[in-house]
């Protein structure tokens, strides 16, 4: 199988990370075993087995944006922590370093991909509309017009909820009202979830700023959106209190 990675797209900069991740991994494991003289000892290839599969699931979680990501790089991790330690103590150091640019690359990695492009934080749960923590947006594009939600705000992204289909790639106006003024944004879509029954459409849009009233604009809506965020939380916390 031939993976074609675009270095330029930052998506296919984590998947090419998570590779060289892999690769730091297994040659630690490998050249550990060789060290161990273990490399034919049944155990050793069960858990390099076991190894490889979790890292076929891990690349398939990333690949389709599965939530799932998050638990196998924690597992991971350990994993990689674990055998650092072992190795930078009581091993061979060389191999420790390997396991230690593992942690590194997955630390790049999972800060990249906890984008609002990618892993949005949206509270589907929350049903209570006094505590929600999206704003009601207007959005237009090309043969497009439609109500939609907008959250998680975060590094120049946010998430945005519509019942409308959009494909990748595609530009869009924004428009929200706060506080009885009118704002207009302008964003491009780059990542798409498909919905589950009955939900809205999540896509990961990416703001742009081509000018200083642009970015003032923006700023003053991302500070906005978490304050409310804060005010949201603390109201529900202390209703909760009080019954």
């Amino acid at each position: 199988m031939i993976i074609k990675l675009n270095l330029q797209n930052s998506f296919d900069k984590v998947k090419f990370l998570t590779l060289l991740q892999v690769v730091f991994v297994v040659l630690g494991f490998l050249s550990e075993a060789t060290m161990k003289q273990i490399l034919l000892n049944f155990t050793f290839l069960f858990q390099i087995i076991i190894l490889l599969i979790t890292f076929n699931f891990y690349y398939i979680a990333l690949k389709n944006l599965f939530y799932s990501f998050w638990n196998i790089s924690f597992i991971l991790m350990l994993f990689y922590i674990f055998g650092m330690i072992r190795n930078l103590l009581f091993g061979t150091p060389i191999i420790g370093i390997l396991y230690f640019g593992a942690i590194i690359l997955m630390v790049i990695s999972c800060y990249i991909i906890s984008s609002p492009l990618y892993y949005p934080r949206f509270h589907w749960w929350e049903y209570d509309f006094r505590y929600r923590t999206d704003l009601k947006c207007h959005v237009d594009a090309e043969g497009i017009h439609s109500v939609g939600r907008i959250s998680d705000m975060r590094r120049g992204a946010a998430c945005l909820e519509l019942f409308t289909s959009m494909n990748i790639g595609q530009r869009v106006q924004i428009s929200l009202e706060i506080l009885n003024q009118s704002y207009t944004l302008f964003a491009e879509v780059r990542s798409k979830r498909e919905p589950i029954m009955g939900r809205a459409t999540v896509y990961g849009v990416k703001f742009i700023n081509n000018d200083l009233e642009q970015k003032q604009r923006l700023k003053f809506l991302i500070n906005y959106w978490n304050e409310s965020k804060r005010i949201k939380l603390r109201n529900k916390f202390a209703l909760t209190s009080k019954s």
